[in-house]
């Protein structure tokens, strides 16, 4: 479910995000609230579909029609814009660090730094929520709130850092698993700092490898994140035990 479910946050804040800028109300504090409201608003529908749906195989095939809506809403999108928007448009989708200017920065913080401060509040009730949503309302667990402070954390991490450094692939999805193999626990007060310590070093590790040192070619920071985080996300999937259907 956690790749269905970044594709559908990544497609949702791409989606809002460019029909802000289309619309010509590309402030900084708007492009973060409209990505970190699409974000939430997938969010919300992959807890909702998690729930009616238990098989993996047909959540995963709902959530790529789901990620095929928002594309056509793109390409709607595109369809009617100038040349020279959806140059602009394609140069961010290759994802950057350098965009990031000073005052987009400061928005760009602080709306981090919120998003991590409720993530590690929410950690707690995660721990909970891994035996089942029953044993943790036996311990007193407000499940209800608690997907309520997931969702809100989730879409302000997902949503501001979509809206200026553009969908950067595979990180939030080779980023965990690596985490928990290097740490060996499951223990989310110390995966969620982890993972976040771990993105930014991964992240910031293809940056470099992006600017093609000797060169004067710049390479798309997607292409590097893909080139390593494919790699992990198959060694992931076929390390699993076969189920015998004997």
């Amino acid at each position: 479910g956690l790749g269905v479910a970044l594709v559908m946050l990544t497609s949702g804040s791409v989606a809002s995000t460019l029909a802000v800028r289309q619309l010509g109300l590309a402030g900084s504090w708007v492009l973060v609230l409209a990505a970190t409201a699409g974000a939430a608003l997938v969010m919300a529908l992959v807890l909702a579909l998690a729930a009616r749906v238990r098989d993996n195989v047909v959540l995963l095939i709902v959530g790529l029609m789901v990620a095929s809506v928002t594309g056509a809403i793109v390409s709607l999108w595109q369809y009617f814009s100038a040349p020279e928007q959806i140059q602009e448009y394609l140069l961010w989708t290759f994802g950057a660090l350098g965009g990031v200017t000073g005052p987009h920065l400061t928005v760009l913080a602080t709306v981090v730094v919120a998003g991590l401060v409720l993530a590690l509040a929410s950690a707690k009730p995660l721990n909970a929520l891994l035996l089942g949503e029953n044993y943790a309302r036996s311990l007193g667990l407000r499940v209800r709130r608690s997907r309520t402070l997931i969702i809100l954390s989730t879409s302000l991490l997902a949503g501001s850092i979509t809206a200026f450094c553009g969908p950067i692939g595979f990180v939030g999805i080779a980023v965990p698993h690596l985490t928990r193999a290097l740490l060996g626990t499951a223990d989310h007060r110390l995966l969620l700092p982890g993972a976040c310590l771990l993105g930014a070093a991964l992240v910031l590790g293809c940056d470099c490898l992006a600017q093609l040192p000797g060169s004067q070619i710049t390479l798309p920071i997607n292409v590097v994140t893909s080139l390593l985080g494919a790699p992990v996300v198959l060694w992931v999937v076929l390390r699993r035990p076969v189920r015998s259907t004997t």
